[in-house]
């Protein structure tokens, strides 16, 4: 299975190995959908062990008017909603803030 380390000197857990979300729904022409970041997620993390999501207000990237930054974030919190409390102890989001170009629109 899936090995687990205690991150730094705190009481949080995390999976050796995380899920990276950044080019989920992007505007690449082979970007996964939300269905299929879905089924990754059920795969990963309530099949496989994996605890560990990696995002950033930035993703996806690419982004575009249609697939916009943030969007990586919904499709995670939206998961993680449908699946109610118990979902969401299941994981933790290590996100970030890039300061990217499209930040102050």
């Amino acid at each position: 299975g899936i090995r687990h380390r205690r991150l730094g000197g705190g009481d949080i857990v995390v999976s050796e190995i995380g899920l990276g979300t950044q080019r989920w729904v992007s505007a690449d022409f082979n970007a996964p959908d939300e269905a299929l970041c879905r089924q990754m997620m059920d795969k990963a993390i309530l099949d496989g062990g994996v605890n560990l999501i990696d995002t950033a207000e930035q993703y996806p990237i690419p982004s575009d008017d249609r697939f916009p930054e943030g969007l990586s974030e919904e499709v995670i919190g939206r998961w993680m909603k449908d699946g109610g409390p118990s979902r969401r102890s299941k994981v933790v989001v290590a996100t970030k803030i890039t300061g990217g170009r499209r930040i102050t629109r």
